[in-house]
């Protein structure tokens, strides 16, 4: 919860992948809130109020994970929907040509987001895809498998991009930057 929420107002795409990171331990641990307790609230040192607070927010996202019935698999819908919302962001800026620096680097990159999207078979849209193949590599990193060197290129190509896009997102939501095709 500490964690998510100062990514959250830091960057909104390491939010994202924290989340799928949370909502896959919170699988990991079968949702069951003594094994959470015990393996990730646990290790938070704070006072006893502010851990009841995480508890509360863990528990919250077990309920909801059950509810949506993604027990198994997938993301909650307010993560889905925060994905979607970077997506259209993305499109702003895109369409209203609100920064050229980001447009070269879609433009960059954007061949490797149609190419990840044809292999995975799956019609994602482009920020989804992106952040896909940077929540697949981190997991492969955390598993101590080994990342080719083409992988590690392709790693800092769609990270750099994100990180562009989540620096214009916190400008957006600062009043910093202005875009008509998006509220």
């Amino acid at each position: 919860m500490i964690i998510a929420e100062e990514k959250k107002k830091k960057n909104i795409s390491e939010y994202i992948l924290y989340m799928w990171q949370i909502e896959d331990m919170i699988r990991a641990l079968k949702l069951d809130m003594n094994l959470i307790n015990e393996k990730l609230v646990g290790q938070y040192q704070v006072e006893e109020a502010k851990r009841e607070e995480i508890y509360n927010w863990f528990e919250n996202l077990v309920l909801m994970m059950q509810k949506e019935q993604k027990q198994q698999m997938g993301h909650l819908q307010f993560l889905a929907n925060t994905v979607n919302d970077l997506d259209l962001f993305h499109k702003a800026i895109i369409l209203e040509q609100a920064d050229p620096g980001y447009t070269r680097l879609y433009n960059d990159i954007k061949p490797d987001i149609d190419l990840v999207r044809q292999k995975s078979g799956k019609q994602h849209n482009d920020i989804e895809v992106a952040l896909n193949t940077l929540y697949l590599i981190l997991m492969l990193k955390m598993n101590k498998k080994e990342v080719s060197e083409g992988t590690q290129q392709a790693v800092w190509k769609f990270g750099n991009f994100m990180a562009y896009l989540s620096k214009l997102y916190k400008s957006f939501e600062a009043g910093e930057l202005e875009l008509e095709n998006f509220s």
